[in-house]
């Protein structure tokens, strides 16, 4: 068995807290990791710490720009026990994916929020695309990937939640 690892976390930036006023949901972002340190994390995401564009699949360090910046943001940290097929194919998407540095879908998060069914292709956002990692892997993820939001995550079964605290805390640490 393997563990593929849900990160969900929640900064104070403007586009987090807009987020969480429109959905009234504890997380605002979401990524995956398939390491018990949870280095690296893999989403899509903004590429500098203060801007919110340009965005898209990227590594997230937990040490290093935007975390770096916004280490006091809420975290939650959940895994899936997974056997070595499903790690292997969910792991080979995300790595593939994030090699092409496909470009934020920022018409889809409105869409998302509006529950318009549109997926676009080579477009994501960040709860769309650990969706489809989770799906490439075989993982019933119970909805369109384009309709995610974090919370969603909290819904698949057999989740396990390992941690509840801030960024900071959760550096250098081990998950098991």
């Amino acid at each position: 068995m393997k563990r593929i690892y849900l990160i969900l976390t929640k900064s104070p930036t403007l586009l987090s807290r807009s987020i969480a006023w429109l959905t009234g949901e504890q997380y605002t972002h979401s990524s995956i990791s398939f390491s018990d340190t949870i280095q690296p994390m893999y989403s899509s995401g903004r590429k500098y710490a203060f801007i919110s564009f340009p965005a898209g699949l990227k590594e997230e360090p937990l040490d290093k720009s935007f975390y770096k910046y916004f280490s006091n943001s809420a975290m939650g940290i959940y895994c899936l026990d997974v056997d070595d097929k499903v790690y292997d194919q969910a792991y080979n998407y995300v790595t593939t994916m994030v090699e092409k540095k496909y470009p934020f879908n920022a018409l889809g998060l409105i869409l998302c929020w509006l529950k318009i069914d549109h997926p676009r292709k080579n477009h994501y956002f960040c709860s769309e695309f650990v969706a489809n990692a989770l799906a490439a892997g075989g993982i019933d993820i119970l909805k369109k990937p384009n309709l995610y939001h974090p919370s969603d995550f909290l819904k698949i079964k057999g989740l396990k939640c390992l941690y509840i605290g801030k960024v900071k805390d959760a550096i250098n640490k081990h998950f098991q």
